[in-house]
């Protein structure tokens, strides 16, 4: 007869099963076939058939498997178990190093045992789990946007070669590059690779939805080749097509390509009509690929002119590659050279300028990396007060669990196998809201893409990649260590007999002073970054509160460009205009109507200029202010005030005398004590001759509201037609309501020509104070957390303050003590921690403003009113956190305290 046993064993296999459990299934299955077989054999059966017939009663061993496992659930073994086995398993295997793996499997066993732990204590594991998602979740989303932004490398092949070259000018310092000298760059340098030029814009295409402006970038023929990157159908452009009247090729974006073409496989060599001229397609690039911005959409021939580039006008954007082996230092010293050679051999021109290079990266993101930098210390903050909060949770919990420790060290646990335990509890408490911190750093990226739109660079690229997730598990595990270990070490402190002798006291006593510490940190660094946000509120509210120069309420603003094939000069481009402006003039709900060649606030366009019956001054340095050409009517939509003289009028034409009007900045400056009308100014707008000036306007804040007006010279658009044009439109009630009305207008005047960038101009004040918003905004959002972390840890303290001296409270009161008594007894305890975090917070925050300080606009980092706000509102708060155990005090029944253990 065959072993049955063994021969049940080889065919059933139940892994989950703990093996004392699968042995006595094994044998009682064994004892029943034997049965099977002895039958066969008494009824006559020989000893093959009564085999046989045995082996036959379970035909399908999986299933038996199956069916065994459903009906022994209770018994199977967590998974978790069954690998820890398994380690331990290989941690016995000769010839293995079995130290690292048995600690492995110890921690593993801990964190089960942890789990169940936690899992008994519903409560408490929830609002710890919350509160470290609370911080790691802030964290992550706030990493996430430094790793989009400052870390991840730009999207080319070896992004740190390319660098941006710019011309420095003595009057403005960094500055666009003049085609005449970037055509010199070219051809004199011994550093680059490739060197490429750049200028960006818009052109009209007429789809099947009518004439819509596209973003493009006029780019050197070689810029695609420099960046490292060619077309996912078709080709680049050639030498040859970077030459005037050569260059009527173009390059599309993937999006474009799939958008407006169907992803049109055959699209290459299509003509299309691009404001009004005719262009063929020739390449189409790879999808993510975007240059000069993400909105670009297609790319033509930036087709310089060498006999035609002047010096004079600055409008390039320079990029190169360096060469291998050669450092940005040495490329700076060249081009530094190259720049004097320039200023002496175009000693008009180039006087005193120079040339400056850079990394790209560090240009991009530069500006931003102060505020970045700030948002993610103050983020680290609140992690801090979340661990505070977590660790004074675990020292109440220690202290309930007193009496176990105590037990588990008699029964012969060491200290440190103690404190392992404790702290692999905190782990599995870290990991559980490290996950949850994910998922919200996961839900906080759109929003933090939309609010942060227009003031922060790539911002596409902010996504929670492996990066963000490898930084989340670090911040995870190490904030588990950091609320973890000082409670284990502090609940593990005591003697075993003073441990049982106190009663579950000792811990208690032990830790209040711990607990008084972590407190006095969380208050502390709530009101740093308290004071923070109160210093960028403020700061952001001066700034709001500037008056721009003029009313942007109820106006509305759009863009027309009017292509060169269909307005080819200056008696066209004006009859287009004069057209427009009296339509919109004369629309319903319309108070006024003007027009400017570059939008308020966001920009400046800088000329130089002389004054009439002065002398001249010597090259590199002239003169030089805002330069502006507005219509009639312009001043008048914007509610800018005529100070002197008059505005430009009808009567101000290209046949009639020069005239300008200046600003109140302009005249303070170069008139002072002066009556500046009836003078006259020589622009540098490659006209001839003196602009009379006719009159003196208010200043407006072209350049930003934290930036005092420059002076700013206008002059009518008739005497010097621009193509393209900002339409400003007053109207009667709300100006995004008219914005249907404006694009109807424009094609009813030239059915080809599309309205964009329409907007109400409020928006543009908006839009100039975005990056200050989102500093403000998450940086106000980060306090409000801290301040409540800060509450709920002092409402948690001053409570289990109450809970432990209740019998101390029901003697005082026994003995003659009021319940306003208890009250200051109870809320003073408390308070004196707050004041004690108060006034450590105001000293950090004192040393640590120097880095908010370039955030701020017209306060001090030392700002007064900031810190005692702050401290008053912290304060109070924490007066409510206080009085809410304090008022659970003064209701304490002293018969029921002093009864009580």
């Amino acid at each position: 007869m065959r072993d049955w046993t063994a021969f049940v064993r080889s065919r059933l296999s139940l892994p989950n099963l703990p093996p004392e459990r699968e042995a006595r299934i094994i044998r009682e299955l064994a004892a029943q076939l034997e049965d099977f077989y002895r039958d066969a054999r008494a009824r006559g059966a020989s000893e093959d058939d009564a085999d046989a017939h045995a082996c036959a009663q379970i035909g399908d061993w999986t299933r038996m498997a199956r069916e065994v496992a459903r009906a022994d659930r209770r018994h199977t073994r967590p998974r978790m178990e069954r690998f820890t086995n398994r380690i331990e398993l290989l941690a016995s295997t000769p010839g293995r190093r079995s130290r690292p793996l048995t600690m492995l499997a110890q921690v593993l066993t801990d964190m089960r045992y942890g789990t169940r732990q936690l899992l008994k204590a519903p409560g408490f594991t929830i609002v710890a789990i919350l509160t470290l998602a609370v911080g790691i979740g802030a964290t992550s989303a706030i990493f996430s946007v430094l790793n989009g932004v400052m870390l991840r490398p730009l999207p080319y092949p070896e992004p740190e070669r390319i660098v941006r070259v710019m011309e420095v000018l003595p009057q403005y310092g960094r500055f666009a590059v003049a085609p005449a000298n970037f055509l010199d760059w070219r051809d004199r340098n011994q550093v680059f690779d490739r060197i490429a030029a750049y200028t960006t814009g818009n052109d009209t295409f007429i789809g099947s939805e009518g004439p819509e402006r596209i973003p493009r970038a006029l780019i050197s023929w070689d810029m695609f080749e420099l960046l490292g990157v060619t077309p996912m159908l078709g080709r680049s452009f050639r030498e040859d097509e970077d030459l005037p009247k050569q260059n009527n090729v173009i390059v599309i974006s993937h999006g474009m390509w799939q958008r407006r073409f169907g992803s049109d496989p055959h699209i290459l060599g299509r003509t299309i009509s691009l404001s009004d001229a005719p262009v063929t397609i020739v390449g189409v690039m790879p999808a993510g690929f975007y240059f000069a911005g993400r909105t670009t959409e297609l790319w033509r021939p930036l087709a310089l002119d060498p006999s035609d580039a002047t010096r004079g006008g600055h409008y390039l954007a320079v990029i190169a590659r360096l060469k291998q082996g050669v450092s940005l230092q040495q490329a700076e010293s060249e081009m530094r050279g190259i720049a004097t050679q320039l200023a002496k051999q175009y000693p008009n021109t180039n006087a005193d300028e120079s040339a400056d290079t850079v990394l790209l990266h560090d240009l991009i993101v530069g500006p931003i990396r102060p505020m970045l930098l700030t948002l993610f210390a103050a983020v680290g903050m609140v992690v801090l007060i979340a661990c505070a909060n977590v660790a004074h949770l675990l020292l109440v919990r220690a202290s309930v669990r007193e009496r176990e420790l105590a037990i588990r060290t008699a029964m012969g646990a060491g200290r440190s196998r103690l404190v392992l335990q404790m702290i692999a509890e905190s782990l599995v408490l870290a990991l559980a809201g490290g996950a949850a911190g994910v998922l919200l750093a996961y839900l906080a990226i759109a929003p933090i893409q939309t609010l942060g739109a227009t003031s922060l660079p790539r911002v596409a690229d902010i996504t929670l990649d492996r990066n963000v997730l490898a930084f989340a598990f670090v911040v995870t595990i190490a904030t588990g260590f950091v609320f973890g270990l000082a409670p284990a070490w502090q609940a593990t402190g005591g003697g075993v007999g003073a441990m049982l002798k106190e009663g579950g006291r000792s811990t208690g006593a032990r830790g209040h002073r711990l607990r008084g510490l972590l407190l006095v940190a969380e208050v502390a660094l709530s009101l740093v970054l308290l004071v923070g946000a109160a210093l960028l509120i403020r700061s952001f509210a001066r700034l709001t509160s500037i008056n721009p120069g003029f009313a942007p309420e109820h106006v509305l603003s759009f863009q027309v460009m009017l292509p060169q094939t269909s307005y080819p000069d200056d008696a066209k481009r004006d009859a287009f205009f004069d057209r427009l402006l009296e339509r919109l003039r004369g629309t319903p709900g319309v108070q006024a109507a003007g027009m400017i060649q570059t939008l308020p606030i966001l920009a400046d366009h800088m000329l130089s200029f002389s004054i009439q019956g002065r002398v001249p001054a010597a090259p590199g340095q002239e003169l030089s202010a805002n330069f502006r050409v507005a219509s009639p009517g312009y001043f008048e939509s914007l509610a800018i005030p005529v100070r002197r003289g008059r505005a430009f009028t009808a009567h101000d034409t290209a046949k009639s005398p020069m005239v300008a009007v200046i600003d109140e900045a302009f005249a303070q400056r170069h008139f002072p004590g002066q009556d500046p009308v009836g003078g006259g100014i020589d622009i540098g707008n490659g006209t001839d001759g003196f602009y009379e000036i006719v009159g003196v306007v208010g200043s407006v804040r072209h350049e930003g509201l934290d930036l005092s007006p420059r002076p700013t010279m206008y002059i009518p658009y008739k005497q010097d037609a621009f193509s393209g044009m900002v339409m400003m439109v007053r109207t009667q009630g709300d100006p995004a309501q008219f914005a249907g009305t404006a694009r109807q207008v424009v094609r009813d005047v030239d059915p080809t020509l599309p309205a964009f960038e329409i907007a109400p101009l409020s928006n543009v004040i908006t839009q100039s104070v975005a990056p200050r918003r989102f500093s403000m905004l998450l940086l106000g959002i980060f306090a409000l957390v801290a301040l409540f972390l800060a509450a709920v840890g002092l409402y948690g303290v001053v409570a289990y303050a109450v809970s432990r001296r209740t019998q101390e409270i029901g003697l005082r009161m026994a003995i003659g003590a009021q319940r306003s008594d208890v009250l200051r007894l109870v809320l003073g305890s408390g308070m004196r921690l707050a004041i004690i975090g108060v006034a450590i917070g105001i000293g950090g925050a004192l040393a640590l403003s120097s880095y908010v300080e370039t955030m701020l606009f017209d306060i001090g980092r030392f700002d007064t009113p900031s810190y005692i706000a702050t401290a008053a509102v912290l304060l109070g708060v924490s007066a409510v956190a206080c009085y809410v155990p304090a008022r659970r005090a003064m209701r304490v029944d002293p018969l029921v305290a002093l009864r009580a253990e």
